[in-house]
């Protein structure tokens, strides 16, 4: 009897083990333009977990630009496709905007992915790559920072280099509105503090920005010279909170550094 109890926690804890150590393969691309085939465990705090060869290694997030779980690369014609930020490009075709928010979970991995109207849960094999950055040797695209994707469309202009931005829209208490922006900001000197219409690429905040408790550099929106900030994101539709001359803004906080712009179209979907 003792025996098999011996036996029964030896074969748990190697189960235990395998589940620890899920793992999935994929190819790394550095921001460097390195590309590393790994076997991806997990990520956490410290970066990004792998296997290179049978070691295991930590690799900081910030070092990375694209995971691909299709053993393939991305071309010059792909990345003239991506407009900005963060994406995940699912195997059927379809794009999720988005922050990469978690990585773990048994064969196949769990990826989650923080989007303007929530989190969302993906398993790895519905993934074909995940887009976190450009890397040195991608297509450039114009202004001081190659790596800074420029905001395309007649959107209205939203400067980092500024507070707020007038919209020129007199909105109402309720009234519904919907956000479409694209573009990146950098928001320091340092070329990879980038951010999306979402927030900073980093996941960081800005202790002293309107929104202290959103990503650093998210575009955001005021009612009136002294209304409350609130979120918007891209791809979403916002309750007007007051009523009143519509402001928006970039979450952080120090200006003069920055540059880049977001483009954001506005459309009113029950205007009466």
């Amino acid at each position: 009897m003792l025996k098999r109890t011996i036996l029964a926690l030896a074969v748990a804890a190697l189960t235990f083990t395998g589940v620890a150590q899920a793992q999935e393969n994929a190819t790394f691309t550095l921001r460097s333009g390195e590309k590393i085939a790994v076997q991806l465990i997990d990520l956490g705090g410290v970066g990004f977990t792998v296997k290179v060869n049978g070691a295991e290694r930590q690799i900081p997030t910030n070092d990375v630009a694209v995971i691909d779980f299709t053993g393939g690369s991305m071309t010059a014609a792909d990345w003239a496709k991506v407009p900005e930020g963060q994406q995940i490009v699912l195997k059927n075709g379809e794009t999720i905007n988005g922050q990469l928010y978690d990585i773990g979970g048994t064969s196949p991995l769990k990826i989650t992915v923080k989007t303007p109207s929530g989190e969302r849960e993906f398993s790895s094999n519905e993934i074909g790559r995940i887009i976190l950055a450009r890397p040195a040797n991608a297509v450039a695209t114009s202004g001081a920072n190659p790596a800074l994707a420029t905001a395309t469309g007649s959107g209205i202009s939203v400067s980092p280099r500024q507070a707020w931005s007038a919209t020129g829209l007199t909105v109402r208490k309720g009234e519904v509105l919907t956000f479409n922006a694209n573009g990146e900001v950098q928001l320091s000197t340092d070329p990879n503090d980038l951010a999306t219409p979402f927030g900073a690429k980093s996941g960081r905040k800005a202790t002293n920005a309107p929104m202290p408790n959103v990503l650093a550099g998210a575009l955001i929106g005021r009612i009136g010279p002294n209304g409350q900030s609130f979120a918007i994101g891209s791809g979403v539709s916002v309750p007007m909170p007051a009523a009143g001359q519509l402001f928006l803004g970039v979450n952080d906080d120090g200006l003069d550094d920055n540059q880049g712009e977001f483009r954001v179209d506005i459309t009113r979907t029950n205007r009466r």
